[in-house]
């Protein structure tokens, strides 16, 4: 099943910059990274979206609501585990997620003309 893998194996790059949005730290301070790494991938904006929506949100929400969340970073290899755990799961239950989503849709907001800028910038002769 090698297309499987190769299309997982191209969103590990996405998965792991929008994972920074969780870590309990000013992420502000990481959208330049987070935005050129978007940019830099191969997918559409909305495409990049549900991605952040369906795959990572669901895997790291629960970051955001700990007292003493993940700051330094989360490692790709149990991140992409995570959200495959993620995927096994009944669709009611990831949806759950859902209803913590607002401090994301302010990030998720504030990335869009980043990726869309240096999607632009990289477009010039």
């Amino acid at each position: 099943m090698p297309a499987a893998s190769d299309a997982i194996d191209a969103r590990i790059p996405v998965w792991v910059a929008l994972s920074d949005l969780y870590l309990d730290t000013d992420v502000a301070l990481l959208h330049g990274h987070i935005a050129d790494t978007l940019a830099a991938s191969p997918y559409p904006i909305d495409a990049l979206h549900d991605m952040l929506m369906y795959d990572v949100h669901p895997a790291l929400y629960m970051n955001l609501m700990s007292v003493a969340g993940e700051w330094a970073g989360f490692d790709e290899a149990w991140l992409v585990e995570r959200i495959a755990a993620v995927h096994r799961q009944p669709r009611w239950r990831r949806r759950i997620s859902h209803w913590f989503v607002r401090d994301i849709g302010v990030q998720w907001r504030a990335l869009v003309p980043m990726i869309v800028a240096a999607r632009s910038a990289a477009a010039q002769p």
